[in-house]
């Protein structure tokens, strides 16, 4: 298996497995020959329950049969980290990294506020996005949403069947396709953007300041 450079850390969600009290679970064993308690991240759920399930043989048994909690954002990979272990192992489909936990911390809060990569946006046969109005403060508003996952996109479109919302996916990749796709909305009427709609606590951006931090043209 690959290793992970801090870097190459996967954004998020992310995923854990916690115990059925809710609280982090670390696991207690030597690493550089010094006692540590580790904790462990994962790209997916698929990853996080294929742990899970082998987790005795794998020396990590305080994991054995857990289930998985989202890490939405940074700023929970932040706190996750900061929560107690040493040492954080973090798995995906492409490698495994082992990393200070207190180094990981200040990566994910160094990131934090960032939008995750790659974007999924609802795309029409001509290829525009359509915005949706919202009720906020009293007045509506046109938003244009953004989610973080196509399951996230999917979960939305069902629950808001009365807005005849396109069955297409697009996805955003990069800083430029991030400022093109404001820049679109913008142009549509759009004064905010809106991330996972109807997830919770939906965060909303507007769409000037999404412009600002996605940068010039080239600036990647």
């Amino acid at each position: 298996m690959t290793e992970l450079r801090l870097e190459e850390v996967p954004g998020p969600p992310l995923f854990v497995l916690e115990g059925p009290d809710g609280r982090p679970v670390f696991q207690e064993r030597p690493v550089g020959g010094e006692p540590a308690r580790v904790g462990a991240v994962f790209s997916s759920v698929g990853v996080a329950r294929e742990f899970s399930r082998e987790a005795g043989s794998l020396g990590m048994g305080s994991f054995f049969g857990l289930e998985p909690r989202e890490l939405a954002g940074w700023e929970e990979v932040r706190d996750y980290a900061s929560s107690g272990p040493d040492y954080v192992l973090v798995l995906s489909e492409a490698g495994a990294g082992l990393f200070h936990a207190e180094d990981l911390a200040a990566h994910a809060s160094a990131r934090a506020g960032e939008l995750p990569l790659p974007l999924y946006v609802y795309a029409s046969e001509g290829g525009g996005s359509p915005l949706v109005r919202v009720e906020h403060g009293g007045e509506e508003l046109l938003v244009a949403p953004l989610f973080t996952s196509p399951g996230r996109a999917g979960a939305f479109r069902e629950r808001a069947r009365h807005l005849d919302l396109p069955e297409g996916l697009g996805s955003v990749r990069d800083r430029e396709g991030l400022r093109r796709h404001a820049l679109l909305a913008r142009e549509a009427g759009a004064r905010y953007v809106v991330l996972d709609p109807g997830e919770g606590p939906s965060r909303a951006l507007p769409v000037e300041e999404l412009i600002r931090r996605a940068g010039p043209p080239g600036m990647l």
